[in-house]
């Protein structure tokens, strides 16, 4: 199984005719990631462009989604229903295929909504994946303010659409459910409903309070560190083995970044992204 490693480009301004990724991109593909995360949602007109500037740079591409409130700019809408959040969703697969991305990450629905109503929706996305021709590509996040903002809902609502692929960001879960999700046997069967529908990992490291920590290797972190590479490693594990896993060590900036950290959130991404490269890949062979 190959593991292939997307920086993100989450709070790297990308500057006029992308200036200032056209200066780091190689960087990146120096330091042996295969590509780079894309939150599409400001560059729709300027797609085209940033395909080349990958194609020059020899990147791939992962891009980032929202269902509705991209973002998380202003206000949160109000009356957002599934048929308006599916809408957009249409809207957004179309858009990403022009990056002709490996995979579709999606920050999906409202937390808002009932099971039933979640249920709804993602079905939708379905069959709009199969009629795009992506079946399989795209992956929905754990993440809050969505559907999947604690592992409770992500199970039932996996429970009733099983083919639904999942992007991972387990410090969501462990933030909302303010406990590290190893206290017992019942944490066990909640995540075992989750970690077989994984198809992408955003393998960042936080705490019961935080979802980002300055540094996961410092020894106060332990007890989270354990854990989350716990997590991760069921996940590859368990994985098709004809199939590359994606990662992305997503540390992004204040507030997820502290303030003071001895690193910037770039270089911590840099640095986790080695180090978990080379897990991931050592526990990708095992027999």
């Amino acid at each position: 199984m190959s593991v292939l490693r997307f920086q993100t480009v989450w709070g790297v301004e990308p500057g006029k005719d992308y200036v200032h990724w056209a200066k780091w991109f190689p960087d990146l593909k120096a330091q042996g990631y295969t590509g780079v995360e894309i939150d599409i949602t400001e560059l729709l007109a300027e797609l085209p462009a940033l395909r080349a500037l990958l194609d020059k740079v020899g990147l791939e591409c992962t891009v980032l989604i929202h269902t509705e409130w991209p973002g998380y700019v202003g206000p949160k809408p109000t009356g957002m229903k599934p048929e308006h959040h599916l809408k957009r969703y249409r809207d957004q697969i179309k858009n990403a295929k022009l990056l002709k991305p490996i995979k579709i990450n999606s920050q999906s629905g409202d937390d808002g909504w009932s099971i039933e109503e979640s249920v709804e929706f993602f079905r939708g996305t379905l069959v709009a994946d199969a009629e795009g021709g992506l079946t399989g590509k795209v992956s929905h996040e754990t993440h809050r303010n969505r559907s999947f903002f604690s592992p409770y809902n992500t199970a039932k609502i996996l429970a009733q659409v099983p083919e639904l692929k999942v992007t991972l960001d387990i410090s969501h879960h462990v933030v909302v459910a303010e406990r590290l999700l190893d206290s017992g046997p019942d944490d066990d069967k909640l995540l075992a409903k989750i970690i077989p529908h994984v198809t992408h990992i955003h393998a960042r490291i936080g705490t019961t309070q935080a979802s980002q920590c300055p540094d996961p290797t410092n020894p106060v972190f332990d007890s989270e560190r354990q854990f989350f590479e716990k997590i991760w490693k069921q996940v590859i594990t368990q994985f098709d083995k004809s199939e590359p896993i994606t990662f992305v060590p997503e540390y992004g900036p204040f507030p997820y970044h502290p303030i003071g950290s001895v690193l910037t959130f770039s270089e911590l991404a840099d640095k986790e992204g080695s180090r978990l490269q080379t897990l991931f890949e050592q526990w990708a062979n095992e027999p």
